[in-house]
């Protein structure tokens, strides 16, 4: 089955039928790409290089590691809690997809220690990576590139081995030297803890968190996690404003909230158009048990009618040990 993109700076969706899809309103640039790979929730573990086009945010990325993942789900309108075990992937976004993947490109950071000059009683600096993101089966929606399609990010090279074959397709696989520290990674900071999932009302809130590490904060040890949160309108018709957000923090008698009007300071629209937005923040607790996290979004109707979305109740606590070794050369991934 082939398989087109639509190449102009318009592009929100993807339909896994033999074209892909505009919403724009004017008439989209149409490129082939590739060919199509079956796939379904009992699609195997994708492997290390595989590229394929996101199911909601319609970029292009390729799939680096794989971590199975506890993810706690809670129906609309059901009290009880489903626990299940689902493959998420880290992939690395095509450079070419982040003007309009919706959605900020700074989402992945971790924890590095600090130059020796400003190194102080063992604190470290937060880094971050441009285009990579964390995503679960079911949003990847599999291909083979053809032609003169290649995969254009700073860490894509350094990772990966890329050719044509004599059939003109794309071939990509990890470097045989790093397989095995991808493969048996126990970089936290790169396999979600757990991911909690809710909706209210056709609305679908999705939260992963990241166990960052320890780090000397104002002369005192604090445990830093990352947490990612996506909003997605699952009945897209049916537009939706994010007017306001409310986070409650409780940690050892301690509770904190935070408000504010959006997020990351937007208000996106949920619609046709754009049905789903996600961000990330990090949060510093000084124990590695008992914090827990809540809140809710403040939405908007087409009509101006406002209601409540629930954001699910998610748990903070980890004591692994991480290993917070960078992943820009191949000599430290």
């Amino acid at each position: 089955m082939k398989l087109r993109n639509v190449i102009q700076h318009g592009l929100r969706s993807f339909s896994s039928g033999k074209v892909a899809f505009s919403r724009s309103a004017t008439t989209p640039t149409l490129k082939e790409i590739g060919l199509l790979l079956p796939s379904t929730n009992t699609t195997p573990t994708f492997e290390a290089g595989q590229i394929f086009i996101h199911r909601t945010f319609a970029y292009k990325g390729v799939v680096v590691c794989s971590f199975p993942c506890r993810l706690h789900e809670k129906r609309s309108q059901q009290n009880e809690k489903h626990l299940t075990t689902r493959d998420f992937y880290q992939v690395l976004i095509h450079r070419h997809d982040w003007s309009h993947m919706g959605f900020p490109v700074d989402i992945t950071s971790y924890l590095v220690d600090a130059p020796m000059e400003n190194k102080r009683h063992g604190q470290k600096m937060l880094t971050l990576i441009n285009g990579m993101d964390c995503v679960s089966h079911e949003d990847i929606i599999p291909f083979t590139p053809s032609g003169g399609v290649n995969f254009d990010h700073d860490l894509f090279d350094l990772i990966f081995n890329a050719a044509h074959d004599g059939t003109g397709l794309y071939n990509v696989a990890m470097k045989p030297e790093l397989v095995e520290r991808y493969t048996n990674s126990n970089r936290s900071w790169l396999g979600p803890r757990d991911v909690y999932r809710e909706r209210t009302e056709n609305i679908e809130v999705t939260v992963m968190t990241f166990y960052l590490g320890a780090n000397m904060v104002g002369g005192q040890q604090q445990h830093m996690w990352r947490y990612v949160i996506r909003i997605e309108n699952k009945k897209p018709e049916n537009g939706v404003i994010l007017r306001e957000r409310t986070l409650k923090v409780y940690s050892l008698n301690n509770m904190n909230q935070m408000h504010g009007h959006g997020v990351v300071g937007k208000q996106p629209e949920l619609n046709a158009a754009t049905p789903a937005f996600q961000f990330s923040s990090t949060l510093e607790l000084k124990h590695t048990k008992g914090g827990h996290m809540w809140g809710r979004f403040k939405m908007e109707r087409e009509n101006g009618v406002l209601f409540d979305v629930h954001i699910p109740t998610i748990v903070f606590e980890s004591t692994e040990e991480i290993n917070d070794t960078p992943i820009e050369t191949p000599d430290a991934a």
